[in-house]
């Protein structure tokens, strides 16, 4: 049997005596402060991480080669021309960790600055074998800051304040050790709520380096892991950076390279749409003509056995420039929606690659380049009459390991230059409605639009803009959908796409009307808003973008299906391009003027997934229901007309044989496709007293595990599944405990 804590934390649970247990209204009195946000109590000087490793030291002389050496120098003998010779461990920032949290080898499942939505992953998670009940080490000596339990993201967390400074989180928990255990049960069970964020008082919890302070779980998000933070104040640092020593003989591997055109006068491979090299054994060479950018497809190893990371380096050199993406630090106040730009998470090709790209006047910071900051940073330019030129690709990991992939670049021939209009193209078939359309936005302003509808063989397919056409672009494939680049200022409606079928016959279809506001001058603006005909409204922000892109609202948006028990109300509006990366949420709108009953009605956004409710259950009496959505897309308002259906599991008679920590639950499977399931409304009732009840909104159950389960005997239980538009459903049963 696993002990539970030693030293100086269970010590501390000896000197409060066993007399008398306090409730958890006295417990919080004694020494819980809630609700804070940086971990300021009793604080530890903090001292800046080491000055051998600035995180922003980068000049334009070129990324690492594979011997490790600057620039592009040969690779040492007997290296491989990809990659994998060593080179100079980046230095860390902080000293080593007395122990690791998980007993070695440990096994790296997810890494630090990995995309997630709407933020980076700020530590690493360690494999637990796909089991839980692996104890947690306290790496350091300290004292337990704060403690959370949740259904989602970290789900049962704990936060490790160490004595020289640093903050140690460890997420996905499946249960804590006394006596934290015993406190955070004392207050789950005075209030009925499981969901709690406890900060405790200041060295009342104190830890020696390699105490046992939980054991591994899958609580939150994801299946079993250990997910572990390195933090000082707001920012988190790469653990393999700040303490966290891994065993690691693989260098990442570059997997691809996307080439995108920025405007309307550029293509790749004599096409509008990005291009995708995947990497083999030859040198490769692409015809480019005008301003790209360049998206990056790596991935890293680091320790055995350890699935695909992000790499902590990825530098893109070109004509003399580097610009390079370096997960070293990010800060949870300011920087975490970056993530979104950062990776191309659909606004480009939707694999989450690296986009090592910035535009004037902003640069992320995980980006590092000697380009001044008023210019764009990682446009690619290919001018006519150019020399043949190489782009290299450095990826590196904080082993010191490195991979380089080097594509020639070249300007295509004057016979050759522009879009190729010799290709035919197109789908065949019956394609969706809202699929035959597809916006994304540049950085200059321009949209590229994907259109699906050609009938297979088209070809002289071409977009024509206004009453007349006056405003024609010539699109290009690559032997299915067609591409053109269409310049902000050049957008008016109706407009329309045209071209010729296999057997020469004309076709024609009118594009979706799109609204942009009152002109293309909303960069001048401090805010691009707009307001539909259906009482739909919007509004964001200029400093909300990445970029400054236009958007538009599409004014005839194809409609999504739904499941049964939500009742269409009115689709509200659709925003324009839908995979636009913002850095603050676009504020959304739809008035509830003229409907008589809004007790059930909730304002949904479609995403891949279906509908997602952003919104519901508005005030009696309400002009409109309001929210803020991290996406672009169709938003539409839906009566959820059915409660959760509730399937109740029985529990085993019997408590589990012994060990560290009961296990023994009671559960319910909660089926909704409507509003989604209310947390904090919803809860086992057991011989008639509310108790904390954990959603686990991954596997649709709701879960009821007391610290230690209930005497012998028969006791009654309800089930209170309650969604967010307010529709409750109630299912009683018994259970037995021997």
């Amino acid at each position: 049997m696993q002990r539970p804590v030693r030293g100086p934390l269970q010590a501390a649970e000896r000197r409060r005596g066993s007399g008398g247990r306090r409730n958890g209204a006295a417990l919080l009195a004694a020494g819980l402060v809630a609700w804070r946000l940086a971990c300021a109590d009793d604080p530890v000087p903090l001292e800046a991480p080491s000055a051998a490793a600035p995180e922003s030291a980068m000049t334009a002389a070129g990324a690492a080669s594979t011997d490790g050496s600057a620039g592009g120098g040969p690779a040492a003998p007997g290296a491989s021309p990809h990659g994998g010779a060593a080179r100079a461990r980046p230095a860390p920032f902080f000293s080593a960790l007395a122990r690791p949290p998980l007993d070695p080898p440990l096994t790296i499942n997810g890494g630090f600055g990995e995309y997630r939505p709407g933020h980076f992953h700020a530590g690493v998670d360690l494999g637990t074998g796909e089991r839980v009940g692996k104890p947690v080490h306290a790496p350091l000596a300290g004292w337990i800051a704060r403690v959370r339990t949740s259904g989602v993201g970290y789900g049962r967390s704990l936060y490790l304040q160490a004595l020289e400074g640093r903050l140690l989180q460890f997420g996905h928990l499946d249960a804590f050790a006394e006596p934290i255990a015993s406190a955070v049960a004392a207050v789950q069970d005075s209030s009925g709520q499981y969901e709690q964020d406890l900060w405790l008082e200041p060295r009342r919890y104190p830890v020696s380096a390699g105490d046992v302070m939980a054991w591994t779980g899958e609580s939150g998000a994801g299946g079993p892991h250990l997910h572990f933070e390195v933090r000082r104040g707001d920012t988190a640092y790469n653990p393999f950076r700040a303490g966290l020593v891994v065993r690691d003989a693989t260098a990442p591997t570059i997997e691809s390279l996307t080439l995108e055109p920025l405007d309307e006068a550029s293509f790749v491979e004599r096409c509008a749409s990005p291009y995708t090299l995947r990497f083999g054994a030859r040198r490769d060479t692409l015809r480019v003509e005008g301003r790209v950018r360049a998206v990056v497809s790596a991935f890293d190893g680091a320790g055995p056995g350890a699935r695909r990371i992000v790499p902590w380096s990825l530098a893109v050199e070109f004509g003399g420039r580097t610009i390079e993406c370096r997960f070293d630090s990010l800060s949870w106040a300011t920087d975490m929606s970056e993530c979104e730009y950062v990776f191309d998470a659909g606004r480009i090709v939707g694999g989450r690659g690296l986009v090592p790209w910035a535009p004037a006047g902003f640069r992320p910071r995980v980006m590092v380049c000697a380009v001044p900051r008023d210019q764009e940073a990682g446009t690619i330019v290919v001018r006519p009459g150019d020399a043949p030129r190489p782009l290299k690709i450095v990826a590196r990991d904080a082993a010191g390991l490195a991979t380089t992939r080097t594509v020639v670049l070249r300007p295509p021939r004057a016979s050759s230059r522009g879009p190729d209009t010799t290709r035919a193209g197109g789908l065949g078939g019956t394609v969706a409605a809202a699929e035959r359309f597809e916006f994304a936005a540049l950085p200059g302003g321009g949209w590229r639009v994907v259109y699906r509808g050609a009938p297979r063989g088209s070809r002289g397919v071409r977009f024509e803009l206004g009453e007349d056409g006056a405003a024609a672009f010539v699109a290009s494939t690559r032997g299915a959908e067609w591409a053109v680049v269409i310049p902000a200022s050049a957008w008016q409606s109706p407009w329309h796409v045209r071209g010729r079928d296999a057997s020469g016959l004309e076709w024609s279809e009118q594009g979706p009307s799109l609204d942009f506001g009152d002109d293309a001058s909303y960069a001048a603006r401090d805010a691009q808003s707009g307001r539909g005909a259906r009482g739909f409204r919007w509004s964001l922000p200029r400093d909300a973008r990445f970029e400054p892109d236009a958007i538009a609202e599409n004014l005839r948006p194809a409609p999504e299906t739904a499941p049964p028990e939500l009742a269409r109300v009115v689709i509200a509006g659709r925003l324009e391009p839908e995979g636009l990366a913002l850095r603050r949420p676009v504020h959304v709108a739809q008035s509830l003027l003229g409907l008589r009953d809004t007790a059930h009605v909730g304002l949904y956004r479609h995403d891949p997934d279906g509908w997602s409710c952003l919104a519901a259950r508005p005030e009696p009496g309400a002009a409109e229901i309001a929210a803020d959505s991290r996406r672009l897309g169709t938003f539409a308002l839906y009566a959820d007309t059915l409660a959760p259906r509730i399937v109740a599991r029985t529990p085993p008679a019997r408590a589990a044989a012994a060990g560290p920590y009961s296990r023994w639950q009671l559960e319910a499977v909660l089926t909704d496709a409507g509003s989604g399931v209310d947390p904090r409304a919803s809860a086992f009732e057991v011989d008639g007293a509310r108790v904390p009840s954990e959603w686990d909104a991954e596997e649709n159950t709701l879960r009821w595990r007391p610290r230690v389960p209930p005497a012998p005997g028969t006791h009654r239980f309800t089930v209170v599944a309650a969604d967010r538009a307010g529709n409750v459903a109630r299912s009683s049963g018994t259970f037995v405990l021997d």
